[in-house]
């Protein structure tokens, strides 16, 4: 656990109050996190629930942490930085995870660049099942990843990457829970056709995806192992998957991530 330093978390509606309930007293103890939001609700509700602290607003928030974490949608980060940036001083530093906002763009908010992480989590972290991937800004070392990789892996696992590759991962694994989701529901889709009650067709589709991709990942083998070690020659899956390579599931996944990817790139130019 983190002791030594005060963590303030500015945004607790959707992925910041995900991160604040996977860390309070895990990563960092409860009273030595601060909160702040547009919606006081909010802020009430987890300082109930968790023991973390109501920071008034951004001023006092940053007054009282050594780490700032901006847990704010792109559109935000422009109002938002300035703020921060009016009352940070060294060795104070940051980690965002808005969408698409460049360390160099985050950066530039500030007459002295601090240093500040750039992560790109999911949703599976309220499950503490996130992947998550960190990069890390112009005066970032090896303690200030060390400790933002603390926080996201208590939601999950995360990676540190090259920060050319963030918008990739966005098309990829920021949106592939909805894709996954798709997927789910197309599976439990067939099976009511073929005549399964809904909820057994449900959990059927989600216990199947879950189980295959749990076995990747304890085994790290290459998805196509599992998929020749479950099709026997002339067999059921052979059928089905050829179903799937004519209607070009492989090559309309591929698309999304592109799409998405691509969606990624004009937000962070906006």
């Amino acid at each position: 656990m983190v002791k030594d330093l005060h963590l303030g978390v500015i945004g607790v509606g959707k992925m910041g109050g995900i991160v604040v309930r996977s860390i309070a007293d895990v990563v960092f103890p409860a009273g030595q996190i601060w909160v702040t939001d547009l919606d006081n609700v909010l802020v009430e509700q987890l300082c109930d629930e968790k023991g973390t602290n109501d920071a008034g607003n951004i001023a006092g928030l940053v007054e009282k942490a050594d780490v700032i974490f901006c847990a704010v949608p792109p559109a935000a980060v422009p109002s938002i930085l300035p703020q921060v940036a009016h009352h940070l001083s060294a060795p104070q530093w940051i980690i965002s995870i808005a969408a698409g906002v460049t360390t160099s763009t985050l950066e530039s908010y500030f007459d002295t660049t601090p240093p500040i992480v750039r992560v790109m989590p999911n949703i599976a972290a309220s499950v503490g099942a996130a992947i998550s991937v960190l990069t890390a800004g112009t005066q970032v070392n090896t303690e200030h990843l060390k400790i933002a990789q603390q926080i996201f892996n208590a939601c999950g696992t995360s990676l540190v990457m090259e920060e050319r590759h963030l918008d990739a991962v966005t098309g990829l694994s920021g949106s592939g829970p909805a894709y996954v989701a798709l997927i789910i529901e197309a599976l439990a889709d067939g099976g009511v056709h073929v005549g399964l009650p809904r909820t057994d067709a449900q959990q059927l589709a989600i216990h199947t995806v879950l189980g295959a991709a749990k076995m990747l990942a304890e085994t790290q083998e290459h998805p196509a192992v599992l998929k020749n070690r479950v099709t026997t020659p002339g067999g059921t899956t052979a059928a089905g998957l050829h179903a799937l390579e004519y209607g070009g599931l492989r090559a309309t996944l591929t698309e999304a991530v592109l799409a998405a990817t691509k969606r990624a790139e004009e937000l962070g130019n906006t």
